[in-house]
C-alpha cells in the first residue's frame, strides 16, 4: 500500500475549464479505483490493464490540453510556460513507463511507488501549471 495519503478529489482542483476539468475528475476517479483494485497483492494482468489505461488517458488528456494551449494562443503569450507544460507531460510519461518497468521485473515496492508517483504528480500537476493555464484560458472569454 502506498504511503501517501490516497487521492480524493476538490473543487480546489477545478480550473475552470470544462474539457480539462472533466479529463481531471475522471482521471482522479481512475486513481481512486486503481489504489482499490492494486492494493494488497493485484495480479500482473490487472496491474498491466489499469496502468496502461492510465497511462494512455493521461496521454489524451494531455493532448487536449495541448490542443487548447494552441487555440488560445497560450504559445504566443506565454512560451516558456507552454513549453515547461509540454516538457512535464513528457516527463510525466517517461517517468511511469520507468514505474511499470520496475513492476514487471518485480522490484518490491515498485507498484506502491508508482500509484503514489501518479497521485503526488496530478494533484500538484492539476494545483499548479493546469491552474495557470486554466487562468489564461478564461482570461481569453
Amino acid at each position: 500500500m502506498p504511503s501517501s495519503a490516497p487521492i480524493q478529489w476538490s473543487d480546489a482542483m477545478l480550473t475552470g475549464v470544462a474539457a480539462i476539468d472533466r479529463q481531471h475528475r475522471l482521471l482522479v476517479d481512475s486513481l481512486i479505483e486503481a489504489r482499490a483494485k492494486l492494493s494488497g497483492d493485484a495480479s500482473d494482468p490487472l496491474f498491466e490493464r489499469i496502468t496502461r489505461d492510465l497511462l494512455a488517458y493521461a496521454i489524451y488528456h494531455f493532448d487536449t490540453e495541448e490542443q487548447l494551449m494552441r487555440q488560445h494562443g497560450y504559445d504566443a503569450s506565454a512560451p516558456d510556460l507552454a513549453a515547461i507544460h509540454r516538457t512535464q507531460h513528457r516527463r510525466f510519461s517517461e517517468q511511469v513507463v520507468a514505474l511499470r518497468n520496475a513492476a514487471r521485473l518485480g522490484e518490491p515496492g515498485s507498484k506502491a511507488a508508482l500509484l503514489s508517483f501518479l497521485e503526488d504528480w496530478l494533484v500538484n500537476h492539476i494545483m499548479t501549471i493546469d491552474q495557470r493555464l486554466g487562468r489564461f484560458i478564461l482570461s481569453k472569454h
